[in-house]
């Protein structure tokens, strides 16, 4: 008995760290509202480490393509994040037009976008850390 419940409580542990390494790098947060009477309302919350690990688990010949894209640009990608790390709170866009607004700022460790149009609202919130890790996958699953 003594036995089970020891191996019951190795296969908690691992769950919690498990756990705690996935929500490490914080969450992903998209919520879209569409404004018509019978219009859908979408709310995902997700450990923003599955982007940086869907990167490494697609295929390479999947991101080929995106891989050679994106692989010039790494330098400026790289520079602009750490920029973006180490400056305060900021707003990058703020675009006000009759029945529209776009808003996209830098909010602690994230990245904010929020659209605001007569059809839908829409809020993506995105760690800088996530980022740099997608991108940085992306990047390597190409032929260097």
């Amino acid at each position: 008995m003594i036995l089970l419940a020891k191996v019951g409580l190795a296969m908690m542990g691992t769950a919690f760290v498990g756990a705690g390494l996935l929500c490490s790098e914080g969450f992903v947060n998209v919520n879209v509202e569409q404004k018509q009477v019978d219009g859908h309302h979408i709310h995902v919350i997700a450990p923003a480490a599955l982007g940086p690990l869907a990167a490494r688990c697609i295929p390479a010949r999947n991101l080929e393509d995106a891989s050679r894209q994106i692989r010039p640009w790494l330098p400026l990608i790289d520079t602009s994040l750490d920029a973006l790390r180490e400056t305060d709170d900021i707003v990058l866009v703020d675009v006000t037009e009759p029945g529209q607004h776009v808003k996209v700022r830098k909010v602690g460790g994230s990245v904010i976008v929020d659209v605001d149009d007569p059809n839908e609202t829409v809020h993506v919130s995105v760690p800088l850390r996530a980022v740099e890790g997608t991108v940085d996958g992306i990047a390597a699953a190409g032929p260097q």
